[in-house]
């Protein structure tokens, strides 16, 4: 069985954030593992006007305050027996969070992507999309979309996509760890680009029948016995596609796994994996490359 054993959830108050939170608590108690909610209070900077505000007491407030919220949201992982940390950080958001999963040695990361503020701009394009590019763990994204689903105990139907890069058997590790522990169907996705086909002799592609073989041998043996596996090949434009697929499917979580030259770099960067991301109404996990993986030795939390 895969092995969570710490997760890194940040938390900005805002709907998205406190819904990942959530979900960061039942993922935690369905694998055993403990939860570092982490708040980042943006430094304040003084401006040219002449207001009466003193910094230093206004940011001792934030951190009081957001102290006393994550307390609360302590008592929830309390009543679940997860075990709990929280942290209230001054600093750039983004600077920050890359801290904290060295810091707690978070072997999975959850997060929102639609907060009024911060996540929002994570995905679209801030500053602090720097961190995401450089994940070295599992990042599980949420949005407040209508229909996202809330918790990980609902989940019965599970999309993965593959190109069949590396890392697509670590994904497919998660895919299948997630859809025992809660005995879901899993499908498995390869969309052929659209554009490929059209712009290459017809002759030199594989054919579906090909493409799928391919895609089966991927399964293990053991959940190939369990036959709730299945396996979708489809041509047409990468993200519209898998949307479409996670409709049809009704998936409640999809998982990618992300190549390239920083991981999540090429991912969040005008990616099929970018436009997934932003459009998604389920949980999107984003796997990324083994080499990266193997590079962190899990530490059960304290």
């Amino acid at each position: 069985m895969l092995q969570i054993r710490n997760i890194l959830c940040p938390i900005d108050f805002f709907p998205a954030s406190l819904k990942a939170y959530e979900y960061a608590l039942k993922l935690a108690a369905n694998y055993d593992a403990g939860v570092y909610a982490l708040h980042v209070v943006s430094p304040l900077v003084p401006t040219a006007y002449d207001f009466p505000l003193n910094l230093s007491e206004f940011t001792g407030e934030l951190q009081k305050n957001s102290k006393l919220q994550l307390a609360r949201l302590g008592k929830k992982a309390e009543k679940l027996h997860v075990p709990f940390r929280s942290e209230v950080v001054i600093g750039s958001i983004d600077v920050e969070i890359h801290k904290a999963l060295k810091r707690s040695k978070a072997d999975f990361v959850v997060m929102g992507t639609h907060g009024r503020r911060g996540f929002e701009r994570w995905i679209l394009g801030s500053e602090a999309d720097r961190m995401l590019r450089s994940c070295p763990v599992p990042l599980l994204t949420m949005s407040v979309a209508k229909g996202a689903v809330p918790t990980p105990s609902t989940i019965r139907s599970i999309l993965m996509t593959t190109d069949f890069s590396a890392g697509s058997a670590e994904a497919l590790k998660y895919a299948v760890s997630f859809a025992q522990e809660c005995q879901a169907r899993l499908t498995l996705l390869h969309v052929v680009d659209q554009v490929t086909v059209e712009s290459s002799v017809k002759s030199s592609l594989p054919t579906i029948d090909a493409i799928r073989r391919q895609l089966e041998k991927l399964v293990p043996a053991e959940a190939q016995s369990r036959r709730k596996v299945k396996t979708v090949v489809e041509v047409g434009v990468p993200y519209n596609t898998i949307l479409a697929i996670q409709k049809s499917e009704k998936a409640d979580l999809l998982i990618m796994n992300v190549h390239g030259k920083g991981l999540i770099d090429r991912a969040l960067l005008g990616s099929t994996a970018e436009r997934v991301v932003r459009a998604a109404v389920c949980p999107v996990l984003l796997i990324p490359p083994t080499a990266r993986l193997q590079k962190r030795k899990p530490s059960k939390q304290s």
